[in-house]
């Protein structure tokens, strides 16, 4: 018997049916885990089975160093900086895997305080932008400096009110604070 059309389209309607069925099906007595990753039986890809796993050292909590907020008439830069020399250290060229954090707290027009901090967030296996973003915003900064910034970073600090400014590669600390009118 020849098939016509309609009978081949119901033909594929009725394929994309029992796809379907059998989909969900395979999700309900297996046990759904999402699109894509390893089988079930592998050990979900975290160190628990067979394969590359992330290991036990996977998502262990960054210590950051707690810094109490500034005065409500300081402003406080954070800059992510090459070296820990404080307003002449060099601005680094990535900013949440950069070596060192400057902190400087600004009072009208002029430096009251610089501190400059290994960055803890610099070896995180990935997820360093939002990492450095959220403490960035806990120690009460109200803007950053750096020379590129990573999609996540830019979209938490902007969000939360935190002024984000770029600057070209190769600056000092106190070359971007001048240039941006944050010191005089």
């Amino acid at each position: 018997m020849l098939l016509t059309r309609e009978d081949g389209i119901t033909r594929n309607i009725y394929i994309v049916h029992l796809l379907v069925i059998l989909s969900v099906t395979y999700m309900v007595f297996l046990g759904f885990q999402g699109w894509g990753g390893p089988p079930p039986w592998i050990g979900g890809g975290r160190g628990g089975g067979w394969g590359r796993g992330w290991g036990p050292g996977f998502a262990q909590p960054v210590e950051a160093p707690q810094i109490p907020p500034p005065q409500p008439n300081v402003m406080r830069v954070v800059l992510a900086t090459l070296d820990d020399r404080g307003l002449e250290s060099m601005i680094s060229p990535r900013f949440a895997r950069a070596p060192y954090i400057t902190i400087v707290d600004v009072a009208q027009g002029a430096v009251s305080q610089v501190r400059s901090i290994p960055n803890p967030f610099a070896s995180l296996p990935h997820g360093a932008g939002v990492s450095i973003a959220q403490w960035i915003i806990s120690i009460g900064a109200r803007a950053v400096i750096g020379v590129v910034f990573g999609p996540n970073i830019g979209v938490v600090l902007q969000q939360a009110g935190v002024a984000v400014h770029t600057v070209p590669p190769n600056y000092r600390v106190v070359d971007a604070l001048k240039s941006l009118g944050i010191i005089r």
